[in-house]
């Protein structure tokens, strides 16, 4: 079963700093919900699994996903995906195009256009394309908050790192002044042993930034697809009484 799912999320951050996490497969990944990332191959791919609940049943994919096509010039970038259920009831392909543009006011908009083939039992849960495109969204804006956190945190430690640079390159008050010889020799002293003590401490450059916040749960499909279904109903609502109201 072929279907093609079109979702945009937007966030909280310029575009530069969403690209560039974005294309960092190591960081990024994880930040999809349910999506374990594992080792990298030497044609540069992933290894990596996904875990969904459906209700009872729980499904585990094994498979691997890489960058086919990266622009950098417009930020636009293309992932090919493929899995398999570990118990063979069905499997997935994908090819995921994602365009990152300028939403304004320190925002980004990132549109997701996803061509995805099911088959086995998974194909059965993709009867409905509108309801699949609607968890499609749910899953996106997990995804997004996920992301936007984490980049939050890279800000953070870029700060730190900028002050703690800043403070370890500041000049000594009065270090210009001209000094007696016992002042000298007590200041050689004090760097001496400031020294000491700095080079027992972790320097700021080999500090790395926070991890990418990794799924402990599988992703509870069940729940989505209920919100997804409250969410379509309210949008049927929405187009029958704006139907209405133009007569």
């Amino acid at each position: 079963m072929a279907i093609t799912i079109r979702s945009s999320f937007t966030v909280d951050a310029p575009p530069s700093d969403v690209w560039k996490t974005m294309i960092d497969i190591e960081r990024s990944a994880p930040c999809f919900p349910g999506a374990e990332l594992k080792e990298q191959q030497p044609d540069g791919s992933y290894k990596g699994g996904f875990t969904v609940k459906l209700g009872p049943l729980t499904l585990k994919f094994a498979g691997k996903f890489k960058i086919a096509e990266q622009n950098d010039v417009d930020r636009k970038v293309v992932v090919s995906a493929s899995g398999t259920d570990t118990k063979g009831r069905g499997g997935a392909d994908a090819q995921i195009n994602a365009a990152v543009t300028d939403a304004g006011s320190g925002k980004t908009k990132v549109d997701v256009v996803s061509d995805v083939n099911l088959s086995g039992t998974v194909a059965q849960y993709g009867r409905g394309a509108g309801m699949i495109e609607a968890l499609s969204q749910q899953l996106l804006n997990q995804f997004a908050k996920n992301l936007t956190a984490l980049i939050e945190s890279d800000a953070v430690y870029a700060a730190e790192t900028a002050t703690s640079a800043q403070a370890s390159h500041a000049t000594p008050a009065g270090a210009g002044a001209a000094s007696a010889p016992g002042d000298q020799t007590n200041r050689i002293n004090e760097a001496t042993q400031t020294a000491t003590t700095d080079a027992s401490r972790p320097a700021a450059e080999t500090r790395r930034p926070p991890p990418a916040p990794a799924p402990v749960v599988p992703l509870d499909a069940g729940a989505l697809m209920r919100k997804a279904m409250w969410q379509s109903v309210r949008n049927f609502f929405a187009r029958l009484f704006g139907a209405k109201q133009q007569h």
